[in-house]
């Protein structure tokens, strides 16, 4: 059973970073399409938020200030370092006036991984004070502290750490590190046939929103309450196909895919437009704009696989670019 969550897990990582993948192939190539976009945007990041705050929340707890101060080191090298690695070797002629750009503006940045890095020192911290106060109520004081912190931040017109971006995916990373602290709750209330069923009908009702309302650009809170219901719905159906997705060579293969996807994330964005030096513009709905997607989305994925393999065979480069210490074996898995 362990093995087969594991693997259910790393299958949904292995599709939201594929998604990740394709809707940067329309961005960087300016042919974002209006239906399939808002399907890739709406599911891509939440579902590795879901993932995280799931993991986070079943794992093993921080129990004492030692091992608080362990993990958020550990923490620190594994997103800190690749964060700011890559704004370095990016703008490096002017690596001052780029870290404090995107220390205010995150996306300027490999985003994801300074929001992860804040949404786990949040955990960590609520962890140590429940290990304190031997106490849950402590846990989720801590965790509803620091989400009214950001939500307070966000109102306020804070910029310094992109509160406006945090609030749209903590709702993620906290529901889900709930489920994964206390996963018994709905196998005992809801039976699975009810849940099978309500996890499509949900998808349903996302496709629907994806065709009529606009999913993308956030306009207000009442905009983003709609969005994070859609991202919610969609992501809740991805998870019960995939979790109903008997084992075979696919899944197995999209799992192993998930074991490498912060290696993907720093580097194929870089690669996403290389076969479209010119920046021409393609209709994404034309057989043009297709056959360009899948060659740009081929093209991308090689020299990304090859970039990873030549990095982790690197130990510093792997360490710093990464923030790995391990390395990839022969046949492929991490020792």
């Amino acid at each position: 059973m362990i093995k087969e969550r594991n693997e259910t897990l790393d299958c949904l990582k292995g599709i939201a970073i594929l998604l990740v993948m394709f809707g940067h192939v329309q961005v960087h190539n300016h042919m974002t399409d209006p239906y399939v976009y808002d399907v890739i945007k709406s599911l891509q990041m939440p579902l590795f938020f879901l993932i995280s705050g799931y993991l986070a929340g079943a794992g093993t707890k921080v129990e004492n200030v030692r091992q608080y101060r362990e993990r958020m080191c550990r923490r620190a090298v594994s997103y800190l370092l690749p964060f700011f690695s890559w704004l370095t070797i990016q703008h490096i002629t002017y690596v001052p006036r780029a870290w404090k750009t995107a220390l205010f503006q995150l996306d300027y940045g490999l985003w994801f991984l300074m929001t992860l890095f804040l949404f786990t020192w949040i955990a960590y911290t609520a962890q140590l004070v429940q290990a304190k106060v031997k106490s849950e109520w402590g846990l989720w004081a801590v965790i509803f502290g620091g989400c009214g912190l950001i939500l307070g931040s966000y109102l306020a017109g804070v910029t310094f750490l992109s509160p406006a971006l945090l609030v749209i995916y903590l709702p993620y990373y906290v529901s889900a590190y709930f489920c994964g602290l206390h996963p018994e709750l709905l196998p005992d209330r809801i039976p699975a046939p009810v849940r099978r069923r309500a996890a499509y009908a949900g998808g349903l009702a996302f496709l629907g929103m994806a065709a009529f309302l606009d999913l993308v650009t956030v306009t207000g809170i009442r905009m983003l309450g709609i969005q994070t219901v859609a991202s919610f719905l969609g992501c809740l159906a991805v998870i019960q196909l995939v979790m109903d997705w008997k084992e075979n060579r696919i899944k197995s293969k999209l799992a192993r895919l998930g074991h490498y996807t912060l290696e993907i994330y720093v580097l194929h964005y870089l690669f996403a437009a290389v076969l479209n030096p010119d920046r021409t513009a393609f209709v994404f709905w034309s057989p043009a704009g297709l056959l360009y997607s899948a060659a740009a989305f081929a093209a991308m994925s090689l020299i990304t696989a090859v970039l990873i393999r030549f990095i982790d065979r690197i130990a510093p480069l792997r360490f710093l670019l990464f923030g790995k210490n391990n390395c990839i074996s022969k046949e492929g898995d991490k020792k």
